[in-house]
């Protein structure tokens, strides 16, 4: 007889064990009635054994399976991710080169003059809209400021070209800077007594008032940031910072050993960028003076000053230099002296007025070389300047260049201003004369 093993039973007609949990066992096939009546009794436990074995197995395997499918479908997910974000990159930077392009192709310019008593020439411009208006400012070597309100129900075509300038003040020495800020503006003169314009940009208020810093050692405003309330000015060897600039309740000196060319404020972080080539960073929180040197080399940017600074995408920081350089630096890196991305093909090699110009949307950089011509870039792909054969950005002007400007005065519509001599050029950005012609018959 075939021997009795625990949680199996013999099959007479298979001629084989099987389990007692098995489907397959015959009605009446059991232990031998050979054995005791308690035997079918002790076979119950190893039977409801096995099932729960059997059972645990199988959730065991069930759970397995569920951790590698999650895994799977993880890993897939993650794969797809990494996958689409250079797809995505791709796309952002192949739209922005067709932009670039199309703005590369403009061939439409406008010019005209501001009719100043002294026929100097424009050393800086801003615009800004305004209460369903565009407010236009400008000054002048002579030390003269204008400005102009135009509405924005006006036309694109001829617009500042005709009408609408007035000389408002003369602060007796050239004008440095302009920058608006809210409902104000603030010029700034260059020389050994600068002054200080306030210009509101509400016509019916009369707080209209020029101002000087109390301190003989503060002369020469090279240039200005106008942010909030806190004006920071580039002076010699040092930055001016007033953090209410209505009522100049604090002023405040931050040493730097050389003049300030440039300056550019990130909330309570303040840049400058001077005449020695080097770039210094300052916490407008600490009362220390002393600000900490970022992104350079003292061996190769000796002499080579820095004209320009502003910031992008909340982490990016754009410098120009004297020798006609512009790039761009990681500031989540201030020890990192390798740019991001490089801007070649600028003209430069000692003027330090050599203004830079980006589009409210980050796509475009325009720069104004030494050569009197203005170049165009791609903010996201750098490299060489982008040119057009019948593009108006080959002009070659007659004066430097003092300022640039990019203003989206109506929905989707750039314009580009630029200043030389005593004129103002305005680019309707990626229009083409023929457009212009089909637009007027029509």
């Amino acid at each position: 007889m075939p021997q009795e093993l625990p949680g199996l039973y013999w099959d007479e007609a298979k001629q084989r064990y099987f389990p007692l949990a098995s489907s397959r066992r015959p009605q009446g096939i059991g232990p031998s009635t050979s054995h005791p009546p308690t035997k079918p009794q002790s076979l119950a436990t190893p039977q409801a054994t096995g099932e729960s074995h059997n059972l645990k197995r199988h959730r065991n395997r069930s759970l397995l399976r569920a951790r590698e499918d999650a895994r799977f479908s993880f890993r897939t997910a993650h794969k797809n991710k990494l996958m689409q974000l250079p797809l995505t990159n791709s796309i952002i930077v192949a739209h922005s080169q067709i932009s670039c392009f199309q703005v590369a192709q403009t061939s439409h310019v406008a010019s005209s003059s501001i009719l100043s008593p002294s026929r100097c020439a424009i050393t800086a411009f801003q615009a800004v809209s305004y209460n369903n208006s565009v407010h236009s400012f400008a000054g002048d070597t002579g030390g003269w400021f204008y400005s102009s309100v135009i509405g924005r129900d006006e036309p694109v075509t001829g617009y500042h070209t005709s009408h609408g300038w007035r000389p408002e003040f003369s602060l007796s020495s050239e004008i440095s800077s302009i920058c608006i800020s809210g409902s104000r503006c603030i010029a700034t003169s260059f020389g050994p007594e600068s002054k200080i314009l306030h210009f509101p940009l509400d016509l019916d208020s009369e707080d209209i008032r020029v101002a000087r810093i109390n301190n003989r050692s503060v002369r020469d405003i090279w240039t200005a940031d106008f942010q909030g309330s806190r004006l920071v000015l580039g002076t010699n060897d040092q930055a001016v910072v007033i953090d209410d600039a209505a009522d100049r309740a604090t002023v405040r000196f931050m040493k730097t050993g050389s003049d300030v060319f440039a300056v550019a404020q990130d909330d309570n972080i303040i840049y400058t960028g001077s005449r020695a080539g080097i770039v210094q960073r300052f916490d407008s929180r600490i009362a220390s003076t002393k600000g900490d040197r970022i992104l350079s080399d003292p061996c190769t940017t000796q002499h080579n000053s820095v004209t320009n600074l502003k910031i992008f995408y909340d982490w990016q920081l754009l410098t120009s230099n004297i020798d006609g350089s512009l790039a761009m630096f990681d500031l989540r890196f201030p020890g990192n002296r390798t740019p991001v991305i490089s801007f070649t093909g600028n003209i430069n090699t000692y003027t330090t007025k050599t203004p830079i110009a980006v589009d409210p949307h980050e796509q475009f950089l325009f720069a104004a070389g030494q050569d009197r011509r203005i170049r165009l870039w791609s903010l996201r792909t750098g490299g060489a300047p982008l040119v057009s054969p019948a593009s108006v950005f080959q002009k070659q002007f007659e004066d430097p260049i003092r300022a640039l400007q990019v203003v989206e005065e109506q929905e989707s519509v750039l314009g580009l201003w630029a200043t030389s001599g005593a004129a103002l050029y305005k680019y309707n950005l990626g229009q083409r004369m023929e457009e212009e012609s089909e637009a007027m018959q029509c």
